[in-house]
């Protein structure tokens, strides 16, 4: 009879039990645009006419077609140089016939008859001078104001990281079965079903 060593065995089992990381939502914050001043720009501008001034005054004085001033401004001068003359011949004339009249030959009736016609005798004193020409002034067009270049201001608003939703993977070992290793002898045959 022979002896017959039988030997059963199982491995140690190890359980690895393992989740996967998930990564449930991830975005990026859009920027937000906030406030935001929107003025179109406007030309503001605008341009003046050319325009001509002409002064013809001086012209027409010189014809004789003056401002309701200025003749009763010469008048009046007039008026007040003919009164001093007027006054000043009246004087001398009657000084000199106070000291005169009494003179023979001195005949002052045939002297005033000839001072009052002396005037019907008088011929007229034409002069000539030149008349000045218009006085014209040309003004030239002009664009006028300030444009306006508006204002597009747009406050961004950002965030500083991107919104995630994760959740991280795990890894779970451990032992299901420790094993083992058996011995047991039998005689002249093995143990199948042991």
């Amino acid at each position: 009879m022979m002896v017959r060593l039988n030997t059963r065995h199982e491995l140690p089992q190890l359980v690895t039990r393992q989740t996967q990381p998930r990564l449930e939502s991830a975005a990026i914050i859009q920027p937000r645009t906030r406030g935001g001043a929107h003025r179109q720009a406007q030309i503001n501008e605008g341009a003046t006419q050319p325009s001509l001034s002409i002064d013809n005054y001086p012209s027409r004085r010189a014809y004789g077609f003056r401002k309701a001033g200025d003749l009763m401004a010469e008048q009046g001068q007039r008026g007040i140089a003919d009164a001093q003359s007027f006054t000043g011949r009246l004087s001398s004339e009657g000084w000199s016939k106070a000291t005169t009249a009494a003179r023979r030959g001195n005949d002052v009736v045939q002297k005033i008859k000839s001072d009052m016609f002396a005037d019907y005798q008088a011929r007229p004193v034409f002069t000539t001078a030149a008349i000045p020409d218009p006085q014209m002034q040309g003004y030239q067009g002009e664009v006028v104001g300030e444009p306006d270049t508006g204002d597009v201001t747009v406050d961004i608003e950002t965030e500083p990281n991107a919104r995630i939703q994760y959740t991280p993977g795990s890894v779970e070992t451990f032992l299901q079965s420790k094993g083992y290793i058996r011995h047991w002898v039998t005689m002249d045959q093995y143990d199948i079903y042991a």
